[in-house]
């Protein structure tokens, strides 16, 4: 595992705690951890609209903009302005995507969401992040 998927995974847990503790007093759940090592999947987080708020909201957006755009395979909603690309076995490919775009997307609607999650690159075409939106 190089340095960039080291800090990612790192950040992606760690923000996924932080995004948990700060989400709002009184909330029953935090962030849904989902490990999946069947899948290709090693660590991810799916966060809920509040939770997906907050990290639009957040630094850490930013810092994982770099990582997440440039080696990150997106799968977006339908809806999303996003969609186009080109599409090679069954996945969407789109070259002007980032994280922090798709991620301000969700944020900005009213039950939108974010999934994200540090994969095996030879079950993901290559990627080591799968990133997950649904506009809701």
């Amino acid at each position: 595992m190089g340095i960039r998927t080291a800090v990612a995974a790192s950040a992606i847990a760690l923000g996924g705690a932080a995004i948990a503790a700060s989400a709002g007093a009184g909330q029953a759940a935090a962030f849904t951890p989902v490990i999946a090592p069947e899948d290709g999947i090693y660590l991810g987080v799916d966060l809920d609209h509040n939770e997906t708020v907050a990290l639009q909201r957040s630094p850490l957006v930013g810092m994982l903009n770099g990582p997440l755009t440039t080696d990150g395979l997106f799968y977006v909603d339908e809806k999303s302005v996003y969609q186009g690309g080109v599409e090679i076995d069954g996945i969407r490919y789109q070259e002007d995507l980032d994280f922090a775009g798709v991620t301000g997307e969700a944020a900005s609607t009213r039950s939108g969401t974010i999934s994200l999650a540090v994969v095996d690159p030879a079950v993901f075409a290559g990627s080591r992040y799968v990133i997950l939106q649904v506009l809701g």
